[in-house]
């Protein structure tokens, strides 16, 4: 089993962590290598999780068959085989009566190269404190997929693989914690092998990734629930944060990809925080991490205000200005809002502090699982709080005040992410009335909040433009308020599902 973690930096900053004294004194290597993955024309190998390639190391040749695992927070877990060939061509021998052996039985004859890679590899072992015993490997170069005169696509090549040897886990984490303290690296859960499949089969982005139910393993406890849920809102993250950094904007700009961002952030910090600190689990690590988990909240919020702005709430507003010059003007300056937004928010996702969040929740993960069991009670009685909130609230809520009405709306969230992290423990014909009235009360609480913050931007647009127009803003606000709103009640809440 190969166990590693991979970041991305960009070739400007490779040298200086060369120079890092935390290699000063470490064993180097320096290398050249080439490598050659192979996969049937339909790639049947990429769609099974399985990359093959033949790689030139100096004079020696070795095929290497990695396969499925799992990527997260940047830490990879394959399981591999690897032996020596006598040149460029694929043996089968070794592969025999291997786990691989079925895989590539009836694939054989149809096998042929699909992409390169080329890079100089600069190698360090390195020893912690904990005993991890860790290879690290620094690679620039390129991925090369068709041939000249025939769509031949390169890409740059340049990161760093933290190997671990032997030892704990944990080893590679405090290291790679180390060095994204000292250089501009970012977590990637993407092999060499998918970058040169997309790159050969010039696949468009994956689509925005929605949750799904969680798959609780048999005889989970509350522990477990909160570790699977923070995976799950780790992997809900890092499937849509590739689609929103890497899009250029413009009329092919798809805000569901920060929209799912967005709803990720907000079900790992329910996981983090309310459900963790009900268990239990992990809380000396999880407790300060709070903190930078809502400021990325936060900036992805604004970011994601301003996409709902643009895309429903102004049309409207600006079919009531008969000035098609001014329309123009503040069409202009909403789109320079709205990309001020997402360069924020995208910096704010490759940043220092992000990443050390990414490497701090994967950490938490990769602990060994506690031998103490802890009961379902503790999920259920913070549950059971809540609800007892909104109904404590829910005959006044037309008469709230915007702060407790905005707390109401967060206890609201609270309960529809844990009830639908938690939702496979019960049957589904007494969780089902549950999730519809959290997902109506969501909804209609959200389109309060969204005419908030549509009332403050219209008022910061007109505050903002020059020359200022008369009256802009009034004819504005008066034209939002014409907006259609939900009424401010709900049902009763169901009976409830936890007792």
């Amino acid at each position: 089993m190969e166990i590693e973690l991979k970041l991305r930096l960009a070739p400007a900053a490779i040298d200086t962590l060369r120079a890092d004294p935390l290699l000063a004194n470490a064993r180097h290597e320096r290398k050249q290598l080439e490598n050659i993955y192979f996969d049937t024309p339909e790639g049947e190998l990429a769609q099974a999780g399985i990359a093959l390639r033949l790689r030139r190391d100096g004079k020696h040749w070795l095929q290497t068959v990695k396969r499925g695992g799992q990527a997260q927070a940047g830490l990879h877990q394959r399981e591999e085989i690897e032996f020596p060939v006598a040149g460029p061509a694929l043996e089968w021998p070794e592969l025999a009566a291997t786990a691989f052996e079925a895989s590539f039985k009836h694939l054989k004859d149809r096998l042929q190269p699909r992409y390169q890679t080329r890079f100089r590899r600069d190698v360090w072992r390195l020893h912690d404190a904990s005993g991890a015993a860790v290879e690290l490997c620094a690679d620039l170069g390129e991925i090369i997929a068709g041939v000249e005169g025939q769509g031949k696509r390169k890409q740059a090549l340049c990161e760093i693989e933290l190997e671990l040897l032997s030892g704990p886990v944990d080893g590679l984490f405090s290291l790679a914690l180390l060095l994204a303290e000292r250089h501009p690296l970012v977590l990637d859960n993407r092999s060499k092998g998918e970058r040169g499949h997309q790159l050969a089969t010039d696949a468009p982005p994956a689509a925005p990734f929605k949750s799904g139910p969680l798959a609780l393993p048999k005889n989970a406890d509350a522990a477990a629930l909160v570790r699977l849920a923070i995976a799950h809102g780790l992997e809900h993250w890092q499937a849509n944060e590739p689609g929103f950094i890497n899009q250029t904007g413009g009329s092919d700009y798809n805000s569901e990809y920060l929209h799912q961002l967005r709803v990720a952030l907000r079900r790992l910090r329910v996981a983090c925080a309310s459900m963790a600190s009900a268990v239990g689990w992990q809380q000396a690590a999880l407790a300060p991490m709070q903190d930078g988990l809502r400021q990325l909240g936060i900036t992805l919020g604004q970011a994601r205000d301003w996409d709902v702005f643009v895309a429903q709430t102004w049309p409207p507003l600006a079919a009531q200005l008969a000035d098609a010059a001014l329309r123009q003007r503040l069409q202009e300056a909403l789109e320079l809002q709205q990309a001020s937004a997402h360069l924020k928010a995208r910096t704010a996702l490759q940043g220092r502090d992000c990443q050390r969040l990414l490497l701090q929740l994967g950490r938490c993960l990769a602990q060994p699982a506690e031998e103490a069991k802890a009961p379902w009670s503790l999920l259920t009685e913070r549950i059971d709080r809540l609800a007892k909130q909104l109904e404590q609230d829910l005959p006044e809520l037309d008469n709230l005040t915007a702060a407790r009405l905005h707390r109401w709306r967060i206890a609201t969230k609270k309960l529809r992410y844990m009830s639908e992290f938690i939702a496979n423990n019960y049957a589904p014909e007494v969780m089902a009335p549950w999730l519809e009235w959290l997902r109506k009360a969501q909804s209609m609480l959200g389109a309060y909040n969204d005419r908030q913050m549509s009332q403050a931007r219209i008022k910061r647009l007109c505050a903002q433009l020059s020359p200022p127009a008369e009256g802009l803003e009034q004819t504005l606000q008066a034209a939002l308020k014409k907006q259609p709103m939900p009424a401010l009640s709900l049902p009763p809440l169901p009976p409830p599902y936890w007792r």
